[in-house]
């Protein structure tokens, strides 16, 4: 084994790979996750077991050898739209490091499933972009390899939150890609129409919500649907501390603490009330309605800007952005919705050059606006998209969305969030239809990781 092999065989806080036969992964996922694709509706598609001992991945791939003379060939999986033409401009600026683009299409759950299958076959590639929730279960497969080293000059590029969710018990695997910093983005004519003030805290805003349907019924604030799982944790995340967290050789879960339970009252309290909108977020009555003025405001990631200059037909030049109500009136915290990595994975016979290519692509803002992304990294001045630009007013969006990046709150994914998924889709179809609350959603969620994690033979501190 080569002895960048060696230096990670055993992860703390993961299994041996010897001891986990088998990972389990999520039936269906909705929304957007990650970085934005050539779809805006993307599904968790259920993924064969895959198989994660050590004798059947480490036997795969091949065996880095010293490279040799003459240009070094990278081969790159990615399923985002035009990325062909950044790797083309890569490689007549770089003739001594070359790309080789593979396009993964399908959800990322058939595209996690495709990696499996190419470790198994020795035809892996050496960098590959995943969503952050995938790198716990990538590492509980052997999947990933350990560029520490390699990337250790880039850290001071990128946000402290998102280099946090490529680094894993003091290993790293790749460069943060993408992120999604959560805002309001609203109708602000409909505001002024009915009396309405920007909320700054969330008791503000559960008052214009009450507002809103005092004033125009019929009409909603906000809405949180049956397949709003990944918005909802985003909205927890603003106030929790992270549910997982690596300490030593164990993983601790605390999915049910106060402030979890806090947000999920919230919410509850909301719905149970009649002021939310529950309409699915990827159903495409969702754009009618705030076509058509029946919800005045959404909350999300920064992804959810050119979405909705792209599928909202009315109130163009009259939708405004402000930060997301805080818990504290004065606090500025804010969370993430999305974002995706570039890693290195297991077999990689050039990680060096490999970070190098992950580095500018990820840096450069040409580069990040052209494939309708939002940065991971830091940055004083970003521009907006003309098309977004005259959505909002003339306003500059993007500049505004960096100043909340800054503001993150960091997040962790356990080994198993893929199967976690599952639990939240159906508790969040149940919280839609009244046969279960977001309190149960917790609780649920809670008892399924430390059940899976175990299974996996994962050290586990439990609450």
């Amino acid at each position: 084994m080569p002895r960048r092999d060696q230096r990670r065989a055993r992860q703390p806080g993961f299994p041996d790979p010897h001891r986990v036969s088998v990972l389990q992964h999520a039936k269906t996922r909705a929304g957007p996750g990650g970085e934005h694709m050539r779809r805006h509706k993307r599904r968790w598609a259920a993924i064969p077991a895959v198989i994660a001992a050590t004798g059947l991945l480490g036997a795969c791939g091949t065996t880095a050898e010293p490279a040799a003379e003459g240009p070094v060939t990278i081969e790159y999986w990615s399923g985002l739209q035009g990325t062909d033409v950044l790797v083309e401009e890569w490689n007549e600026a770089n003739p001594d490091i070359q790309v080789a683009l593979s396009t993964s299409d399908g959800s990322w759950g058939e595209q996690f499933a495709k990696l499996m299958a190419a470790l198994q076959s020795g035809d892996a590639p050496c960098l590959m972009l995943m969503p952050y929730d995938y790198i716990p279960s990538l590492l509980v497969a052997d999947a990933l390899t350990e560029v520490t080293d390699e990337v250790a000059g880039y850290e001071s590029d990128y946000l402290e939150s998102t280099w946090e969710l490529v680094n894993y018990a003091g290993a790293t695997y790749g460069v943060p890609s993408g992120s999604g910093p959560m805002a309001m983005y609203y109708r602000a004519d409909k505001f002024a129409e009915l009396g309405i003030d920007v909320p700054a805290t969330w008791e503000q805003f559960e008052q214009a919500a009450r507002d809103v349907s005092t004033k125009a019924p019929g009409t909603y604030l906000i809405g949180l649907g049956g397949d709003s799982h990944t918005d909802f944790i985003s909205l927890v995340g603003q106030k929790s501390d992270p549910w997982f967290e690596i300490s030593d050789d164990a993983w601790s879960v605390d999915i049910t603490n106060p402030e979890s339970e806090e947000v999920a009252d919230y919410w509850q309290r909301l719905r149970d009330e009649g002021l939310l909108n529950m309409t699915n977020r990827w159903d495409p009555t969702f754009y009618n309605d705030l076509s058509e003025g029946r919800q005045l405001a959404v909350i999300g990631g920064a992804w959810q800007a050119p979405l909705l200059a792209g599928n909202v037909s009315g109130g163009a030049g009259e939708w405004a952005i402000a930060p997301m109500p805080n818990w504290t009136e004065g606090d500025v915290a804010s969370s993430s919705n999305g974002g995706g990595a570039q890693l290195a994975i297991k077999g990689c016979e050039h990680p060096d050059e490999a970070m190098q290519f992950a580095n500018w692509l990820t840096t450069d803002m040409d580069a990040i606006l052209s494939l309708k992304s939002f940065p991971a990294m830091k940055t004083d001045e970003m521009s907006t998209p003309d098309e977004v630009k005259t959505f909002f007013g003339g306003a500059e969006i993007n500049q505004e969305l960096a100043e909340y990046a800054l503001a993150m709150r960091p997040w962790r994914y356990s080994p198993t969030w893929t199967e976690g998924m599952t639990v939240l889709g159906d508790s969040m179809s149940a919280f839609k239809d009244g046969s279960g609350t977001l309190s149960d959603l917790l609780a649920t969620l809670e008892a399924q990781q430390i059940e899976s994690m175990k299974a996996l033979g994962i050290s586990v501190t439990e609450p």
